[in-house]
Protein backbone atom coordinates (compact mmCIF):
# COMPACT_ATOMS: atom_id res chain seq x y z
CA UNK A 1 0.00 0.00 0.00
CA UNK A 2 1.24 3.70 -1.23
CA UNK A 3 -0.31 6.41 0.12
CA UNK A 4 0.29 10.20 -1.76
CA UNK A 5 -0.61 13.59 -0.95
CA UNK A 6 -3.04 14.90 -3.79
CA UNK A 7 -2.12 18.86 -4.97
CA UNK A 8 -2.83 20.53 -7.58
CA UNK A 9 0.27 21.04 -9.65
CA UNK A 10 0.57 24.69 -9.17
CA UNK A 11 2.99 25.65 -12.00
CA UNK A 12 0.53 24.53 -14.40
CA UNK A 13 -2.92 24.49 -14.02
CA UNK A 14 -5.08 27.15 -14.39
CA UNK A 15 -6.62 28.83 -10.88
CA UNK A 16 -9.77 30.22 -10.32
CA UNK A 17 -11.12 32.98 -8.50
CA UNK A 18 -14.38 34.30 -6.90
CA UNK A 19 -16.26 36.46 -9.63
CA UNK A 20 -18.27 38.03 -6.75
CA UNK A 21 -15.20 38.57 -3.87
CA UNK A 22 -17.67 39.68 -1.46
CA UNK A 23 -18.46 35.60 -1.24
CA UNK A 24 -14.91 35.18 -0.52
CA UNK A 25 -14.97 35.05 3.63
CA UNK A 26 -12.63 32.34 5.34
CA UNK A 27 -15.21 30.39 6.60
CA UNK A 28 -17.11 29.97 2.99
CA UNK A 29 -13.00 29.09 1.43
CA UNK A 30 -12.62 26.56 4.45
CA UNK A 31 -13.37 22.50 4.21
CA UNK A 32 -12.72 20.81 6.90
CA UNK A 33 -14.71 17.57 5.99
CA UNK A 34 -18.01 19.72 6.65
CA UNK A 35 -21.07 18.92 4.39
CA UNK A 36 -21.63 22.39 1.97
CA UNK A 37 -24.10 21.21 -0.17
CA UNK A 38 -27.01 22.79 1.74
CA UNK A 39 -25.86 26.52 1.45
CA UNK A 40 -23.95 25.79 -1.80
CA UNK A 41 -25.03 27.95 -4.71
CA UNK A 42 -23.61 27.71 -8.01
CA UNK A 43 -20.98 29.94 -7.87
CA UNK A 44 -19.08 31.92 -10.58
CA UNK A 45 -15.58 31.66 -10.82
CA UNK A 46 -13.24 33.45 -13.45
CA UNK A 47 -9.50 31.69 -15.02
CA UNK A 48 -7.02 34.10 -13.15
CA UNK A 49 -4.34 32.85 -15.81
CA UNK A 50 -6.04 32.15 -19.25
CA UNK A 51 -2.85 31.53 -21.39
CA UNK A 52 -2.11 28.28 -19.50
CA UNK A 53 -3.02 25.26 -21.43
CA UNK A 54 -6.36 23.82 -19.90
CA UNK A 55 -6.14 20.46 -17.68
CA UNK A 56 -8.91 18.54 -15.90
CA UNK A 57 -7.78 19.71 -12.53
CA UNK A 58 -7.87 23.65 -11.59
CA UNK A 59 -6.37 25.64 -8.40
CA UNK A 60 -9.17 26.87 -6.00
CA UNK A 61 -9.74 26.76 -2.10
CA UNK A 62 -7.38 24.69 -0.57
CA UNK A 63 -8.33 21.13 0.64
CA UNK A 64 -10.63 20.62 -2.49
CA UNK A 65 -10.48 19.30 -5.94
CA UNK A 66 -11.34 21.60 -8.86
CA UNK A 67 -12.04 19.67 -11.70
CA UNK A 68 -13.57 19.30 -16.07
CA UNK A 69 -16.66 17.35 -17.26
CA UNK A 70 -14.50 14.65 -18.30
CA UNK A 71 -12.97 14.10 -14.92
CA UNK A 72 -16.60 13.90 -13.10
CA UNK A 73 -17.27 11.34 -15.60
CA UNK A 74 -14.11 8.45 -15.07
CA UNK A 75 -14.41 9.52 -10.91
CA UNK A 76 -17.78 10.42 -10.40
CA UNK A 77 -18.72 7.22 -8.08
CA UNK A 78 -15.44 7.49 -6.72
CA UNK A 79 -16.38 10.95 -5.90
CA UNK A 80 -19.72 10.45 -4.38
CA UNK A 81 -18.56 7.83 -1.95
CA UNK A 82 -15.85 10.59 -0.56
CA UNK A 83 -18.25 13.47 -0.46
CA UNK A 84 -19.90 16.16 -2.07
CA UNK A 85 -19.98 17.55 -5.58
CA UNK A 86 -20.50 21.01 -6.03
CA UNK A 87 -21.24 23.24 -9.43
CA UNK A 88 -18.74 25.91 -10.54
CA UNK A 89 -19.57 28.05 -13.10
CA UNK A 90 -16.74 29.92 -15.32
CA UNK A 91 -17.50 33.29 -16.45
CA UNK A 92 -17.63 32.42 -20.26
CA UNK A 93 -16.48 29.09 -19.76
CA UNK A 94 -17.36 25.34 -18.93
CA UNK A 95 -19.17 24.24 -15.81
CA UNK A 96 -16.93 22.78 -13.45
CA UNK A 97 -17.25 20.81 -10.14
CA UNK A 98 -15.45 20.88 -6.90
CA UNK A 99 -14.74 18.00 -4.61
CA UNK A 100 -15.96 19.01 -0.84
CA UNK A 101 -14.40 15.90 0.80
CA UNK A 102 -16.48 14.86 3.98
CA UNK A 103 -14.74 11.10 4.54
CA UNK A 104 -11.78 12.08 7.39
CA UNK A 105 -10.17 9.17 8.72
CA UNK A 106 -8.26 9.19 12.38
CA UNK A 107 -5.55 7.19 10.97
CA UNK A 108 -2.43 9.23 11.70
CA UNK A 109 -0.04 7.32 13.47
CA UNK A 110 1.12 9.54 16.51
CA UNK A 111 4.04 7.16 17.40
CA UNK A 112 5.64 6.97 13.96
CA UNK A 113 4.87 10.60 12.34
CA UNK A 114 7.93 13.09 12.55
CA UNK A 115 6.76 16.24 13.87
CA UNK A 116 8.42 19.52 13.85
CA UNK A 117 8.65 21.41 17.80
CA UNK A 118 7.87 24.60 18.30
CA UNK A 119 10.56 26.73 21.24
CA UNK A 120 7.67 25.88 23.72
CA UNK A 121 8.00 22.09 23.00
CA UNK A 122 4.44 21.88 21.65
CA UNK A 123 3.98 19.91 17.96
CA UNK A 124 4.17 22.16 15.22
CA UNK A 125 3.71 20.93 11.39
CA UNK A 126 3.96 16.86 10.29
CA UNK A 127 7.31 16.28 9.02
CA UNK A 128 6.90 13.05 7.72
CA UNK A 129 3.59 11.26 7.89
CA UNK A 130 2.91 8.22 9.38
CA UNK A 131 -0.45 6.19 9.04
CA UNK A 132 -2.76 3.29 10.90
CA UNK A 133 -2.36 1.59 6.91
CA UNK A 134 -5.74 -0.50 8.19
CA UNK A 135 -7.73 2.96 9.03
CA UNK A 136 -7.90 4.69 6.21
CA UNK A 137 -8.93 2.04 3.98
CA UNK A 138 -12.22 3.22 2.29
CA UNK A 139 -14.84 3.15 -0.74
CA UNK A 140 -13.41 5.65 -2.05
CA UNK A 141 -9.92 5.71 -1.70
CA UNK A 142 -9.85 9.34 -0.79
CA UNK A 143 -9.60 10.67 2.41
CA UNK A 144 -8.66 13.20 4.44
CA UNK A 145 -6.89 13.40 8.06
CA UNK A 146 -8.55 15.76 10.95
CA UNK A 147 -4.67 17.23 11.92
CA UNK A 148 -4.52 18.55 8.14
CA UNK A 149 -8.18 18.60 6.69
CA UNK A 150 -7.74 22.38 5.71
CA UNK A 151 -5.55 21.68 3.29
CA UNK A 152 -4.46 18.12 2.56
CA UNK A 153 -6.01 15.22 0.74
CA UNK A 154 -4.74 12.19 0.46
CA UNK A 155 -5.14 8.99 -2.02
CA UNK A 156 -4.05 5.20 -1.49
CA UNK A 157 -2.97 2.72 -4.16
CA UNK A 158 -2.40 -0.85 -3.73
CA UNK A 159 -5.28 -2.31 -2.30
CA UNK A 160 -7.94 -2.67 -4.66
CA UNK A 161 -7.58 -3.50 -8.26
CA UNK A 162 -6.19 0.45 -9.95
CA UNK A 163 -9.61 0.88 -11.94
CA UNK A 164 -11.29 1.02 -8.31
CA UNK A 165 -8.66 3.47 -7.25
CA UNK A 166 -8.50 7.65 -7.86
CA UNK A 167 -4.43 7.23 -8.18
CA UNK A 168 -5.03 4.32 -10.40
CA UNK A 169 -7.55 5.45 -12.58
CA UNK A 170 -6.27 9.06 -13.11
CA UNK A 171 -3.08 7.87 -14.60
CA UNK A 172 -5.05 4.90 -16.79
CA UNK A 173 -6.98 8.52 -18.36
CA UNK A 174 -3.83 10.27 -18.37
CA UNK A 175 -5.71 13.31 -16.93
CA UNK A 176 -3.57 16.34 -16.02
CA UNK A 177 -3.69 19.03 -13.18
CA UNK A 178 -2.22 17.08 -10.13
CA UNK A 179 0.92 15.70 -8.39
CA UNK A 180 1.02 12.82 -6.44
CA UNK A 181 3.49 12.95 -4.03
CA UNK A 182 4.25 9.33 -2.04
CA UNK A 183 4.16 10.04 1.98
CA UNK A 184 4.02 6.68 3.41
CA UNK A 185 4.18 2.99 2.09
CA UNK A 186 3.35 -0.43 4.19
CA UNK A 187 3.68 -4.05 3.15
CA UNK A 188 -0.46 -4.06 4.56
Amino acid sequence: MKIFDVRNDSNNIQSLNLVNQNQNSLSFSTFECEARAHDWKGLEVYIENPKIKVKNFYGFFLGTLVFDSQALEIFQTIFEMCGEILPLQVERGPKLYLLNILDCRNGLNYETTEWSYYKDGSKGRIMKFGFHPERVINESSIFKISEVAKTRIFTYSGIKDAEDEFYGLYHKHNLTGLVFEEVYSSEL
